[in-house]
C-alpha cells in the first residue's frame, strides 16, 4: 500500500509534467500512427524481408545470418521482425513478396509506436537541458511540439526504415553529452548517452558521429584546461566507460559480431561494405564526388517555413554577434549548431547522397529555430514578454499541424513551398503508386501488361503483371507508368528518355497527385498480343484507318521474324487511298533487315494532306516459304478501331500493328503522341 501512496503522491506532485509527456506524445502519435500501410516504399520490401528473416535466424540460433545488411539497421529489424511474426501468428498468414501487402501496416506499426514514445522522451531531456534557463521555461515543450510534428521527420517515422531512428537516438545521444558536460559530468548523464548511442550505432553506422562530438563538447567546456593531466585523466577515463557500455550494447543485441562462427570474417565485411558505401553513389555508374550544395538545398527544401525562418534568425545572430563582438554563444546553443554543421561535413564527404541522410540535424535545427524565435520574441516584443513566446509559439504549432494535415498520410513528400521542391533530391519513393494500383483495379483488364519505373512497389497493388520500364515498348505491354523521382536527372539518364517520349509527347489517362503535386503518370498504349501466322507469298494481311491530323508522311508497322528465323524473302507495305482506290505507295523490305517485335517506320517520299480519308496498310510477302517466313502481331483483346482488320482479302476480328505518322515540328509522330501533335 505504501508503494502505491508513493505513486499517488509523485503523480499529483507532477502532474503538469506528466500531462505535458502525455500531451507530447499525443500530437507525436497521431500523424504517425494513422493511416499507416497505405503505401510501399521503394527500400520498405527489402527491410521488411531482413526484418523477417533477421528474426528466423535468432530463432534458430542461427547468429551469423543476423548479418543481414552492413547498415546494420539491427534495432529496426529486431522492430520490423516482431511486428511481422506477430502479423503472422494473429492472421495465419505466412511471409512471403507476394503477401507483402498484409504487412506493410506490420511492418511500419512498431517503427511508428517507438518513434511517438521517443518524442516525449526528447522533450524529457530537452527539459533538463533548459531547466537553469529561466527565460526558456517552455522551449523544451514547443521544441518537442516542432520535432512531433516536423513533416519530414513524420514522414520518415512511418516508414520501415532506419534513418528516422537513427535521427532521433543520435540527437538523443548528443542531447545526453551535452548535459553530461553542462552538469559537471554527471555519470548518469554519461551512461544514458551511452545507451541511446548503441542503439543508435546498432540502427546506422553514422552514428559513430557521437564519438568526436563527445570529445568536441568537453573540448568546448573545458577549453586549455583539458590538457591538464587531473583533467585529461578524468575525461579518458569517462570517455572509456562510455565507449565500454556501448560495446557491451551492441555485443548483447547483435551476437553476429559476437556469437557467430565467424566474427572476424563478419567484421572484415563490415569494414569493406562501410567503406565501399562511402565511396559508390547510388547510381553505380557516377563517379564519386563531394557536392558541397547538396545537403544545404536539403535543408531549405525539406525544413518547414517555421523552422527554417527562425533558425536562420538565430544563426544570423550568432554570426553577427561573434563578427562585432567576439563573443561566442552559451554552449547548449553552440554545441547544437556544431551538432548541426559537422553532421552535415561528415555526410557530404560520403558518396551516396540523399535528404533523409541528414535526418538528425532536423530535430536540432527545430530546437534552435524555437531559440531563435524566443530570441525574436526578447529582442523585438518586450511588451508581450512570456505571452509573446506563447502566443508565437501556438501559431507556428498550429501552423505546422496544418501542414502535417494537409499531407498525410504522405508527408514524406513533403517540401518547403518557399523553394523549388527538387533543389536538392527528387520527390517520391513510392508513396502513390497504391492509388495507381486502385486506378488499375477499376479501369484495367487483368490481362493488360504494365511497365513501371517503380515495377515491384506497384505490383502488390495491382492484379496485373508489371515489368521494368525498360520493357515498355514490348507488344504485350498496355500502360506505361512515370513516377515524379524519374525528372530532374542528367540528359543521358534513361528516366530522361521516358520523359520525352511519353510526358512531352502523350496525355496521361490518369494522374495520381499528392498534396496538390502530381506524382504518377498513367499512359496506355496499343498492345499487340498475337501474330496473325507465318506472311507465306500469296498471302496479305491488312487494315483500314482514318487520317487524323495534316500532313500524313508514312506509316508503322510492328513485324515479327519468330526471334530471328525468317532471314529471306521480301516484305512489302502499300498504303492506299480506300475511296478512291489508289495506291499512294509502296515499300520493298528484305526481310533480313527487319527487326523482330519492333516498329518499322516507313516514310513517305511526299507529304499527304487527307485528313478525314480512308487509308488502308496492306501487307505481303515474295520470296518467303513456310518455315522461314516473317509475321505482322495484331490484338484481338481491344478495340482500338471502329473495323477489324482483314487476312487475305477475309475480315478476321482484331486491330492490326499498324499505324499513321504525321508530321510535326520538322520530324514525326503517331496519333497517339497528342501534346505533340497539339502544339
Amino acid at each position: 500500500m505504501q508503494y502505491l501512496e508513493n505513486i499517488r503522491r509523485f503523480v499529483v506532485q507532477h502532474r503538469i509534467d506528466i500531462a505535458l509527456v502525455f500531451l507530447v506524445f499525443f500530437v507525436a502519435f497521431v500523424p504517425r500512427i494513422l493511416d499507416l500501410g497505405t503505401f510501399l516504399t521503394a527500400d520498405e520490401k527489402n527491410w521488411t524481408s531482413r526484418s523477417y528473416e533477421f528474426i528466423r535466424a535468432f530463432k534458430d540460433l542461427r547468429f551469423n545470418d543476423m548479418l543481414q545488411t552492413t547498415h546494420p539497421g539491427v534495432t529496426t529489424m529486431w522492430l520490423i521482425g516482431s511486428g511481422v511474426v506477430a502479423k503472422m501468428i494473429v492472421s495465419d498468414i505466412p511471409y512471403s513478396y507476394m503477401n507483402i501487402t498484409h504487412f506493410v501496416k506490420a511492418a511500419q506499426m512498431p517503427i511508428a509506436l517507438v518513434h511517438s514514445l521517443l518524442v516525449p522522451a526528447i522533450y524529457l531531456m530537452l527539459k533538463v537541458l533548459f531547466a537553469d534557463r529561466k527565460r526558456m521555461r517552455w522551449a523544451a515543450l514547443v521544441a518537442s511540439l516542432f520535432i512531433a510534428l516536423d513533416p519530414f521527420l513524420i514522414g520518415h517515422s512511418r516508414v520501415a526504415h532506419v534513418d528516422a531512428l537513427l535521427a532521433e537516438l543520435l540527437f538523443m545521444t548528443c542531447i545526453g553529452i551535452i548535459i553530461y558536460v553542462n552538469k559537471g559530468y554527471s555519470r548518469k548523464w554519461l551512461v544514458l548517452s551511452a545507451v541511446f548511442c548503441a542503439f543508435a550505432i546498432l540502427t546506422k553506422i553514422p552514428a559513430i558521429f557521437a564519438f568526436p562530438f563527445f570529445v568536441f563538447a568537453v573540448l568546448t567546456v573545458e577549453g586549455k584546461k583539458l590538457f591538464r593531466r587531473d583533467v585529461m585523466v578524468q575525461r579518458f577515463r569517462d570517455f572509456v566507460i562510455w565507449s565500454l557500455i556501448i560495446l557491451v550494447i551492441i555485443l548483447v543485441l547483435w551476437p553476429a559480431i559476437l556469437w557467430a562462427p565467424d566474427p572476424s570474417g563478419n567484421v572484415e565485411l563490415l569494414g569493406k561494405d562501410i567503406g565501399r558505401a562511402a565511396i559508390t553513389p547510388h547510381d553505380m555508374t557516377e563517379s564519386y564526388s563531394i557536392q558541397f550544395l547538396h545537403y544545404p538545398a536539403a535543408l531549405l527544401t525539406r525544413t518547414s517555413p517555421i523552422t527554417f525562418i527562425f533558425s536562420f534568425i538565430m544563426l544570423f545572430w550568432v554570426v553577427r554577434r561573434y563578427a562585432m563582438r567576439r563573443k561566442l554563444p552559451d554552449t547548449t546553443l553552440l554545441l547544437l549548431l556544431a551538432y548541426v554543421f559537422f553532421f552535415i561535413v561528415m555526410m557530404t564527404f560520403g558518396a551516396k547522397k540523399g535528404d533523409r541522410y541528414v535526418l538528425p540535424v532536423f530535430l536540432a535545427i527545430d530546437v534552435i529555430a524555437v531559440l531563435g524565435m524566443s530570441m525574436v520574441v526578447r529582442l523585438f516584443f518586450t511588451r508581450l514578454k512570456r505571452n509573446g513566446f506563447v502566443i508565437l509559439s501556438a501559431i507556428a504549432v498550429v501552423f505546422l499541424a496544418g501542414t502535417a494535415f494537409w499531407y498525410h498520410p504522405y508527408a514524406i513528400a513533403y517540401s518547403n513551398p518557399l523553394f523549388p521542391d527538387n533543389l536538392s533530391q527528387e520527390l517520391g519513393w513510392g508513396e502513390g503508386l497504391e492509388q495507381a494500383g486502385a486506378w488499375f483495379s477499376e479501369n484495367a483488364p487483368e490481362s493488360a501488361l504494365i511497365s513501371s519505373w517503380y515495377p515491384r512497389e506497384l505490383l502488390p497493388y495491382v492484379p496485373n503483371h508489371v515489368v521494368d520500364l525498360n520493357s515498355y515498348n514490348h507488344a504485350h505491354v498496355r500502360y506505361v507508368v512515370l513516377y515524379k523521382n524519374m525528372f530532374g536527372r542528367a540528359d543521358d539518364h534513361p528516366a530522361t528518355d521516358f520523359i520525352d517520349e511519353y510526358y512531352n509527347r502523350r496525355e496521361p489517362v490518369h494522374v495520381v497527385e499528392i498534396a496538390g503535386k502530381e506524382f504518377v503518370w498513367i499512359y496506355e498504349k496499343q498492345a499487340y498480343e498475337k501474330v496473325v501466322g507465318e506472311l507465306v507469298s500469296g498471302m496479305s494481311v491488312g487494315q483500314e484507318l482514318v487520317v487524323e491530323h495534316d500532313p500524313l508522311v508514312g506509316v508503322d508497322v510492328r513485324f515479327a521474324t519468330y526471334s530471328g528465323r525468317a532471314q529471306s524473302g521480301v516484305v512489302t507495305v502499300e498504303l492506299k487511298d480506300v475511296d478512291d482506290g489508289f495506291v499512294l505507295y509502296h515499300w520493298d523490305i528484305p526481310v533480313s533487315e527487319i527487326e523482330d517485335d519492333a516498329w518499322r517506320t516507313l516514310l513517305l517520299p511526299y507529304e499527304q494532306e487527307m485528313i478525314g480519308k480512308n487509308v488502308a496498310i496492306e501487307v505481303s510477302a515474295i520470296g518467303v516459304s513456310v518455315g522461314d517466313a516473317p509475321t505482322v502481331r495484331y490484338t484481338s483483346a481491344y478495340d482500338y478501331r471502329e473495323g477489324n482488320m482483314y487476312v487475305s482479302g477475309q475480315e478476321r476480328e482484331g486491330d492490326l500493328a499498324v499505324r499513321l505518322r504525321y508530321e510535326i515540328e520538322g520530324g514525326s509522330a503517331i496519333s497517339e503522341e497528342s501534346l505533340l501533335l497539339s502544339r
